[in-house]
């Protein structure tokens, strides 16, 4: 899903995320397999390491799709918080896994909803309102 950079997250974001990857059925979307197999090959870091550019749970990102150049803002919370009126998407969400752990300035590709797109992360910062 992230391709051959390892994801970082920080220490608090990824026993979040295994405790959620443990509880998944077979049954799950590939976009919440693909980010358990990525948990894998994790760089974890103390949370007041963690780079500030870099995608974590209650973070809202700005992406630039190609070659449309579209632009999109959300932000990625635990998926009991969901509120689409707010833009405020789940990590299990293919477009939340898809950006977790990477970092502002960085150009991936990724397989949402069946279609391979390429993105840049515009900018990455903390949640206005921290949810759990």
């Amino acid at each position: 899903m992230h391709g051959k950079t390892p994801i970082i997250l920080g220490k608090s974001d990824f026993r979040i995320l295994k405790r959620y990857m443990a509880d998944l059925s077979e049954n799950e979307s590939l976009s919440s397999r693909l980010l358990s197999w990525e948990l894998r090959s994790a760089i974890v870091v103390e949370d007041d390491l963690l780079p500030e550019n870099c995608v974590r749970l209650n973070s809202t990102i700005k992406i630039r799709e190609w070659p449309s150049n579209s632009v999109r803002e959300f932000s990625i919370v635990h998926p009991e918080c969901v509120d689409p009126k707010k833009k405020m998407i789940s990590f299990l969400d293919p477009w939340g896994a898809a950006f977790i752990g990477l970092s502002k300035t960085e150009k991936v590709e990724r397989e949402i909803n069946g279609n391979s797109k390429c993105f840049e992360i515009m900018d990455v910062r903390p949640l206005k309102t921290q949810v759990n």
